[in-house]
């Protein structure tokens, strides 16, 4: 088995967007789902969800989720997300510009 280290880096808007996708025959181990708010005015919230891809359901992960003002959040908190082939992870804000995220995942082929 092979391990490999990847990051992900996305300012999260009002759309709902894909941040990272498992690749095909890999197993994903999200290490960090960090958002910080670099709007300096308002405190946002965030959503977060993973998209199974075997069921085509949904997990949400966060559900608006406040970052105050020039905060950091970790949506992964001390646990780990597990990603299977084909699953996503999608970000959406409650307004442009004010959230950037960080993600560290683990993939294992």
């Amino acid at each position: 088995m092979a391990e490999t280290f990847k990051n992900a880096y996305q300012d999260i808007t009002t759309v709902d967007t894909v941040v990272y996708t498992c690749p095909a025959a890999t197993t994903a181990i999200v290490l960090t789902l960090r958002v910080s708010n670099i709007d300096g005015t308002n405190t946002t919230y965030v959503n977060s969800r993973i998209l199974d891809s075997d069921t085509s359901t949904d997990a949400r992960i966060a559900h608006q989720i406040d970052v105050p003002i020039n905060t950091s959040i970790e949506l992964a908190g001390t646990s780990k997300l597990i990603l299977e082939a084909g699953d996503k992870l999608y970000l959406q804000s409650e307004a442009d510009s004010d959230l950037e995220a960080f993600v560290s995942v683990l993939e294992i082929t």
